[in-house]
Formats: structure tokens, sequence, C-alpha cells
């Protein structure tokens, strides 16, 4: 029963162990996709500004060259808004592809 008992707690210690370190991936990634993330935001944001900034030199305007990069944006995101159930439902369906598919390694092992 001891050796039962010791079976048991190594396992658990076991996925502790693999709990934890999953975790730390999972932490990491997420931190070097917000650092990509918050980079491709910066360089969107520059790029922006230069472009409205050129709109409204070629225009001879203060303020049209904003508004046109504005709605520009604001079409964007209307698309999306009504493309939101589309886009979710392909996330949802990849997601679980790659669940599946990790799945079907540890069967195999």
């Amino acid at each position: 029963m001891e050796a039962f008992t010791g079976f048991i707690e190594t396992k658990v210690e076991l996925w502790k162990l693999d709990a934890k370190e999953e975790i730390s991936a999972l932490i990491a990634k997420m931190l070097v996709v917000m650092l990509v993330a918050l980079g491709a935001v910066m360089v969107l944001l520059f790029f922006t500004l230069g472009l409205a900034y050129l709109f409204n030199d070629l225009l001879e305007s203060n303020i049209l060259g904003f508004v046109i990069v504005g709605s520009f944006y604001a079409l964007v995101t209307i698309g999306l808004y009504f493309k939101r159930n589309t886009i979710i439902e392909t996330i949802v369906r990849k997601q679980n592809k790659e669940i599946e598919g990790v799945s079907e390694e540890e069967d195999g092992l």
C-alpha cells in the first residue's frame, strides 16, 4: 500500500512540475507576443501619422489628411465588426485543430 501511495505522490509531483513548465512557457510566449504587438502598434502609429501629414501636405490642409486616414480606420473597424463572428469561428476552429493535434500526439506516446 505504501508503494502505491508513493507512486501516486510521485505522479502528482510530476504533474505539478509539468504544469509549472507549461505555465512558464506560456508566460514567456505571451510576453514575446505582447512585445511584438507593441512594436507593431508603434510602427502602425508612426506610419499613420506620416501618411496623415503627407495627405495634409498634398491637399494643403491642416486637418484633411487626418480625416482621410481616420475614415480609413473607421471603415476597417466597421468591416471587422460585421465580420467578427466569422473571425471568431475561424480562430476557435484553428485552436480546436491544434488541441486535437496535441491530444493525438499524446495518445501516440
